[in-house]
């Protein structure tokens, strides 16, 4: 009688993926702002053509370019003028946000877990990241921030796609029970593996890649983008710190010494970061769940 092998997390992790049709591609207007944003060849006309016939990406970002946070004099309604004033990037972390957005399912809370919850912790380990990034110049801020909002995007597709076993996870977990060593133990794979796979399917750039895969793990990574995966390690334990956890429980651990180090943060760097956080995510949009998934 032959015994079958256990499958590896990798195995796992694509059997799970080839189930979720509906997140195997990016949509295709956020493909093309990618390709577009990316492009450094690339003109607002471009960008124009990508986005002006997805009415709501249009719209937000006509009332992004009006908000309080660029305190323009004049009110901009021509949406190629706003895509002017924004930038490539901003446009792209507009695109992606509501991507993300788009995969929650009707909000579902569990213990001290939330999913509106997990999406506050997202939105909030972006805006840290861009405000580390801001004072190490370790990475591109705006870069920072697409990377802490994808950082958890293998936490979202567990919860719901696995969401039996989900909820034994979040029995199980606890202030001293690191997340990821608990999700091995009943899944077999880790939300950064997961994480990775997916957006390595959705063709994201390496370092967002990166950042994903290793934000609980600075440590094991070598390459070359070190800077982000260090910065997104620190935004999220920080954030878990001020009580934004993506769990519901504060159990991030405090990154290795070596992350501050590389990032040339030292004590009087982080405890400046950490009192600028109150004001950061207190006045963060965190734009709200359901009118991004258009309920």
């Amino acid at each position: 009688m032959s015994v079958q092998a256990k499958a590896t997390p990798e195995e796992l992790v694509q059997q799970l993926f080839s189930r979720i049709s509906e997140v195997s591609t990016l949509p295709t207007v956020a493909l093309q702002i990618i390709e577009v944003a990316n492009n450094p060849s690339s003109g607002a006309a471009d960008l124009l053509d990508a986005v002006e016939y997805d009415a709501a990406l249009a719209t937000r970002i006509v009332r992004t370019v009006n908000s309080s946070y660029y305190s323009l004099q004049n009110k901009v309604a021509d949406l190629k003028l706003a895509i002017t004033l924004l930038g490539f990037k901003e446009i792209r972390n507009l695109a992606m946000t509501a991507n993300v957005a788009q995969l929650f399912k009707a909000d579902a809370d569990c213990g001290n877990y939330s999913r509106q919850a997990l999406w506050t912790h997202l939105v909030a380990t972006g805006t840290t990241a861009r405000l580390i990034a801001e004072r190490c110049r370790k990475a591109v801020p705006r870069e920072a921030y697409l990377a802490g909002l994808l950082h958890d995007l293998g936490l979202i597709l567990i919860d719901q796609y696995l969401n039996k076993p989900f909820l034994q996870v979040l029995d199980v977990l606890a202030e001293d029970t690191p997340l990821c060593g608990v999700e091995e133990e009943i899944l077999g794979f880790n939300h950064m593996q997961l994480g990775e796979y997916v957006a390595s399917q959705w063709r994201l750039p390496d370092h967002l890649i990166a950042a994903i895969r290793y934000h609980h793990a600075p440590q094991s990574y070598t390459g070359e983008y070190r800077g982000m995966v260090d910065i997104v390690s620190l935004a999220n334990f920080l954030c878990h710190a001020k009580g934004f956890s993506s769990m519901g429980v504060r159990n991030a651990e405090v990154p290795p010494a070596e992350v501050f180090a590389r990032l040339g943060l030292e004590e009087q760097h982080v405890a400046a970061i950490w009192e600028q956080l109150d004001d950061a995510l207190a006045t963060i949009d965190v734009m709200s769940l359901g009118r991004l998934r258009g309920d």
